[in-house]
């Protein structure tokens, strides 16, 4: 650097954030610490006062996207309850996973760091929890959650990869999935809850 340049200086929540900008630019692979210090606009080495390495970097922002996704699904399922209540928290999980096709297909993968993972899971779990729990179905061994998201998600990641292309309908197919899940739940619903 000439010697009139003055340095950049950088913040962790600067180089965490333009690393989760690499990562839904380019995908997870893309992220690299030479590809950061391009984006910054700084040397390798200096990456290094801000983060560990590159695998203690994706498990923070793996562990940043689950946690974002999962207070957006809180605050969606607020107040909300069954039929109404799925709907919304399906509607928010895909609008993030179109916002953040990187960053989510990072949340998706298998945890970098258990313990962060499971910390920041718990929002998403306890919003469908919830919702699953509103249909009175106790929920115990998170057949039905795991079910549910798993149909959801299905549908999301085949949007994200261009899979439908322009020859089908991916907002009929998300919808048609996601009333499959409403059946699902509504179908498992105790009597009583049922006949409301």
């Amino acid at each position: 650097m000439p010697s009139g340049t003055p340095r950049r200086r950088l913040d962790r929540e600067q180089v965490l954030s333009a690393a989760e900008s690499i990562v839904d630019r380019d995908g997870a692979a893309g992220l690299t610490m030479t590809a950061l210090a391009n984006e910054l606009g700084v040397k390798v080495s200096s990456l290094y006062n801000h983060v560990p390495n590159l695998e203690g970097m994706r498990g923070e922002l793996q562990n940043r996207a689950m946690l974002e996704l999962g207070t957006e699904l809180r605050n969606t399922a607020m107040g909300k309850t069954g039929e109404r209540g799925l709907r919304a928290l399906a509607h928010t999980m895909r609008a993030f996973a179109r916002a953040h096709p990187g960053r989510y297909g990072l949340a998706m993968s298998e945890p970098h760091d258990r313990d962060g993972f499971a910390e920041a899971s718990t929002n998403a779990i306890a919003a469908l929890g919830a919702i699953i729990a509103s249909y009175g179905i106790d929920d115990a061994s998170f057949d039905f959650q795991v079910s549910a998201f798993a149909a959801l998600h299905g549908v999301v990641v085949l949007e994200n990869t261009g899979f439908f292309g322009a020859i089908l309908d991916a907002d009929r197919i998300f919808e048609l999935v996601l009333s499959l899940v409403v059946d699902l739940l509504s179908d498992a619903a105790p009597q009583e809850i049922r006949a409301v």
